[in-house]
């Protein structure tokens, strides 16, 4: 038999974590006879090539290794219409885009975690079974950390927001410690410069964007000791690291848009906390100057100590974070202030 068909049976059937029990009922077969096929014993009968490579989700060409399909150009060309979707939050439309390429690429981790999380933003009660099914795949795989890190948090959340906690706990203990994480400990190892700084910075980046992240997540649970103060007060915290870590709103989009959203969000809170009319004007202001700075964004590497290195790239719709605005100002907690000159001025500005 061909080895090379007797391997890639093999890493096929390891790479997605199945028995071969379950490979011998799809096909009707026997264990012993799959288990010949992967030993390079005997050869697996013509007419079945169709059925393997359609349980693994794969073509016979590829099955048979006829041809190598260049995954990088095939993924980059999937990535750049999903990314357009993205844009325009047509969520939904991103998945059957990310299964074409799933049925093309079935063994791209890439092409799993981007299925997985097109599944995860458009959905998570619907497509529960397919977040965690691709999740697991992708932790028992030999994916790097990153990817295994995106399969624990969005199988970890799929579990918790459809009800069931202890399976969310088990796979949030999958997960590494903060201080453990490749960038510290990469830090603590290397002597090279270039990558010295280049671990500090993005581990400074992402670092502040998860304390973002946190920081909202606190904003939508009231189930907190002086809810609204507290809350209140770390949102402003936040906001003030990311004006100190990224002078003269010398950010990405992602950070600007994070930034905007922690002061709209303190200028609401505000309405119902304390009703201080400079406060409000203060973070629409400010907010409103995100939304405007965004427009003219423009492709260039950071240069401040705590992010030096980072690149921030163009995005294909910059005027995300006004419409946001724009549709913000028209909430209700502000009736109050809308005939106030400055509140007139914030709307003119972002027209």
């Amino acid at each position: 038999m061909n080895t090379n068909l007797a391997n890639k049976l093999k890493n096929l059937r390891k790479e997605r974590n199945i028995q071969q029990e379950k490979l011998a009922t799809f096909l009707n077969v026997s264990v012993q006879a799959v288990s010949k096929w992967e030993n390079g014993n005997t050869c697996p009968d013509i007419s079945l090539l169709p059925d393997i490579a359609r349980f693994y989700r794969i073509t016979v060409d590829e099955l048979l290794q006829v041809e190598i399909i260049d995954e990088e150009r095939l993924y980059n060309d999937y990535e750049q219409k999903a990314e357009s979707l993205f844009r325009q939050s047509l969520f939904k439309e991103i998945i059957p885009l990310w299964q074409e390429a799933y049925y093309k690429m079935p063994n791209n981790i890439k092409v799993k975690e981007m299925l997985m999380s097109a599944y995860f933003d458009a959905d998570k009660h619907k497509y529960q079974n397919e977040i965690i099914e691709l999740g697991t795949e992708i932790y028992n795989s030999n994916a790097d950390a990153y990817y295994k890190g995106q399969a624990i948090e969005q199988v970890a959340r799929t579990y918790a927001e459809n009800g069931n906690l202890d399976m969310a706990k088990e796979w949030v203990k999958k997960s590494n410690y903060l201080m453990h994480s490749q960038e510290i400990l990469n830090m603590m190892i290397l002597n090279d410069g270039n990558e010295f700084i280049k671990n500090f910075a993005f581990a400074n980046y992402w670092y502040l964007n998860r304390l973002f992240y946190m920081a909202v997540s606190l904003y939508t649970c009231k189930n907190v000791p002086n809810a609204s103060s507290y809350i209140q007060s770390v949102l402003k915290t936040v906001a003030q690291l990311y004006e100190k870590v990224y002078p003269n709103d010398d950010m990405s989009f992602e950070s600007l848009r994070n930034l905007y959203i922690l002061h709209i969000c303190i200028a609401e809170d505000e309405t119902t906390l304390n009703g201080d009319e400079n406060v409000i004007k203060q973070h629409l202001t400010r907010a409103a100057e995100c939304a405007i700075k965004s427009l003219s964004l423009c492709e260039h590497t950071l240069n401040h100590p705590l992010v030096y290195g980072h690149k921030v790239s163009l995005v294909q719709d910059n005027r995300q974070i006004l419409s946001l605005m724009q549709n913000d100002i028209k909430k209700e907690v502000y009736n109050k202030y809308k005939n106030k000159d400055w509140f007139i001025r914030i709307k003119e500005r972002i027209s």
